[in-house]
């Protein structure tokens, strides 16, 4: 016997706790599907009935899940560190194989605030994923894996549904060797055998400890299955080619090779932007998918916001935004040619030939540096309501 849907029942931000049907029983929202805004909540409170027999799904508000309004000034700098706290607390929930509701909703929650950054300040959060900080690889990775991910998503129109699931796999694919992750980061000995089975392990080990906390979304468990497969069949734990692996796994593992060659290592050389996506789209071309890296490559370019160079005119600037061409963004000046730093950072744009790009410096440099300050960007932040 259906029920009339009830006030209350609903809740802008959070996802539906029941399926919600016609009178004649045809379903108009699905169980654990996003609510996205008040006039979806009346026109279902006019129309819908559920059914009480059905079990529900947690209500994010039984969970730390805090729904936000956002100042118009957004600080990515400042949101990325509580994201990166909250990403913290939810590995906890895994290191004590506390299984709940709780970390599929941090996991969501995340995502649900990147995709908001990314479309409100795109420039200003791929600054904060790469500016320099002293974090566990652990912490880092995952979340500039969903930074790039959340940014580069824009032009692809993938409903908000599944990019929070692919945001969750970026976020959650190496729970399976988050204790070997750390330690392979800095040591330059060669693999060991066991190291080695893993590494190859990982994908399926991290799938169990998800299930294990509670996630069904398939979309979500394949990404993380699938995140080191590569279309010529070459990659693990399936071997799996083309067809076979799931768009939103193509993705992941873009963002998630992009973020690992981009992070300095103890066993090789940092590469830059630049040398990362052309492995990705040259010599990986027929392992990764190249039509989602040339997304990747348009909406990052070669010199990603966050980070540093020297210009022709002997300025040190650190990239803000991307320019006309891939190879020509905009810059915020750090310091003159003289040492004198800008107290007011000046603009230049690296398409005029006095201003262009000779070389990636180390971004060691920004750490003593506000980087809100080369964005423009008042001191603001969430808004907890």
């Amino acid at each position: 016997m259906l029920e009339k849907l009830a006030k209350g029942q609903l809740v802008v931000g959070d996802r539906a706790p029941l399926n919600v049907y016609t009178h004649s029983g045809v379903v108009l929202l699905t169980k654990g599907s996003p609510v996205e805004n008040e006039q979806q909540v009346q026109a279902l409170l006019a129309q819908g009935y559920i059914n009480p027999k059905e079990k529900t799904i947690v209500r994010q508000d039984e969970t730390n899940f805090q729904r936000r309004r956002y100042s118009n000034d957004l600080n990515p700098f400042l949101e990325i560190e509580n994201l990166l706290e909250q990403l913290r607390q939810a590995f906890e929930l895994v290191e004590k194989n506390t299984a709940g509701k709780g970390f599929q909703r941090s996991m969501l929650d995340i995502g649900d605030q990147l995709i908001h950054l990314a479309h409100k300040s795109p420039n200003a959060l791929l600054g904060a994923a790469h500016w320099p900080r002293d974090i566990p690889t652990t912490l880092d990775h995952p979340m500039r894996c969903a930074v790039l991910l959340a940014v580069v998503a824009r032009p692809l129109k993938i409903s908000k549904e599944k990019l929070l699931s692919a945001l969750a796999a970026t976020l959650t694919a190496n729970l399976g060797m988050m204790h070997l992750q750390e330690k392979l980061n800095n040591q330059q000995k060669p693999l060991t055998d066991q190291q080695k089975e893993a590494i190859r392990n990982h994908p399926e080990k991290s799938v169990l400890l998800l299930e294990l906390m509670g996630v069904e979304d398939s979309i979500w468990l394949n990404a993380v299955l699938q995140h080191h497969e590569r279309l010529d069949g070459s990659g693990y734990p399936k071997g799996l080619v083309d067809k076979q692996i799931t768009n939103t796994a193509r993705m992941v593992a873009l963002a998630d090779s992009y973020a690992a060659l981009t992070a300095p290592r103890e066993y090789r050389p940092l590469l830059s932007p630049r040398q990362a996506m052309k492995q990705m789209l040259g010599e990986e071309a027929q392992l990764l998918d190249a039509r989602l890296g040339k997304v990747f490559l348009s909406q990052l370019g070669l010199y990603p916001p966050g980070t540093p160079v020297l210009l022709e005119n002997g300025d040190t600037a650190v990239v803000t935004a991307k320019g006309e061409a891939i190879n020509t963004p905009v810059c915020a000046g750090i310091r003159a040619s003289s040492g004198q730093v800008y107290m007011q950072p000046p603009r230049r744009d690296t398409s005029e030939p006095q201003l262009a790009i000779q070389k990636i410096l180390n971004k060691d440099l920004l750490r003593p540096l506000q980087p809100f300050l080369f964005w423009n960007i008042n001191v603001s932040k969430a808004i907890a309501e």
